[in-house]
Formats: structure tokens, C-alpha cells, sequence
């Protein structure tokens, strides 16, 4: 008996650590193709703006600082519904309006950190006309992954 629990013991643990290079081959391969659809984001962008190596070498900061920020909300946005959907069977009334609380702020911090709220210390850079022209690339750019997603899902 105790050599049946001792064979299922390092089955089990075998199973488990052949299991994790995999968990960190697809947390690698999502960074890699998030940062590979980033990269294709800027190329598109500098494209479309047709930035100048000046003005890309103010505008890319600025601009990244705006994305990251918004990113990192986004982030601690999930971390927040994650833990809400843990306790939601057991939380109080009280509980749930200080998620709520919690939740309205995020979403306006998440607002402030849009580039149209942030959008003076950009057109000083590019100007005002080029600024539409990267809302327009932003949505463009969207559509043109979300097509491309759509068509790789049909192929299938």
C-alpha cells in the first residue's frame, strides 16, 4: 500500500512539473505576440503620422507614458473584479458599495489617462491635425487586428 501511494505521489508531482514549462511557453508566447502586435501598432502609427526622427523621439514617450498608465489601471482593474467575483457569494452591503467605490474610481482614473485628456503636450508636438490623425491609426489599426483575428479564427 505504501508503494501504491508512493508510485501515485511522484505521478502526480511528474504530471505537475511537466505541466509548468508549458503555463510559461504560453505566458512567454502571449508576451511575445503582445509585444510583436505593439511593435506592429507603432509601425503602423509612425507610418500613418509620418514622424520626423524629432518629433518621434518626444511624441513615443509621451505617448507610451499615457498607454502604460492606462495599462496598468486596466491591470488593477481585473485584479479588482477578480477578487470581487472570490467574495461575491459572502460580501456584505457594505462590502459592495466600497467595490463599487473602488470601481468608479478606477474607471475615472482609467478615463484620465486617455489620450484625449492628455492631448495639449502631444499636439505641441505634433500638432493639432496630426493628433486626429492618430485617432484615426488608433481605431484603424484596432479594426484592421480585430479583422485580421476574425479571418485566422475562420481558417481554422
Amino acid at each position: 500500500m505504501k508503494n501504491l501511494i508512493l508510485v501515485f505521489v511522484l505521478l502526480f508531482s511528474f504530471m505537475v512539473k511537466a505541466q509548468s514549462p508549458e503555463k510559461d511557453r504560453s505566458r512567454q508566447s502571449n508576451k511575445e505576440m503582445h509585444d510583436k502586435i505593439k511593435t506592429l501598432a507603432i509601425a503602423y502609427i509612425n507610418k500613418e503620422l509620418n514622424l520626423s526622427s524629432e518629433e518621434a523621439e518626444k511624441f513615443w514617450p509621451l505617448y507610451n507614458e499615457v498607454k502604460d498608465e492606462r495599462d496598468r489601471l486596466e491591470k488593477e482593474k481585473r485584479k479588482l473584479i477578480n477578487k470581487l467575483e472570490g467574495e461575491f457569494d459572502s460580501m456584505t452591503e457594505k462590502q459592495a458599495i466600497s467595490y463599487v467605490d473602488q470601481m468608479v474610481q478606477l474607471d475615472q482614473k482609467i478615463g484620465a489617462t486617455n489620450l484625449d485628456y492628455n492631448h495639449n503636450e502631444i499636439i505641441q508636438v505634433i500638432g493639432a491635425k496630426r493628433f486626429l490623425k492618430l485617432k484615426k491609426a488608433e481605431l484603424d489599426f484596432r479594426r484592421k487586428m480585430i479583422r485580421e483575428y476574425k479571418e485566422r479564427r475562420r481558417n481554422k
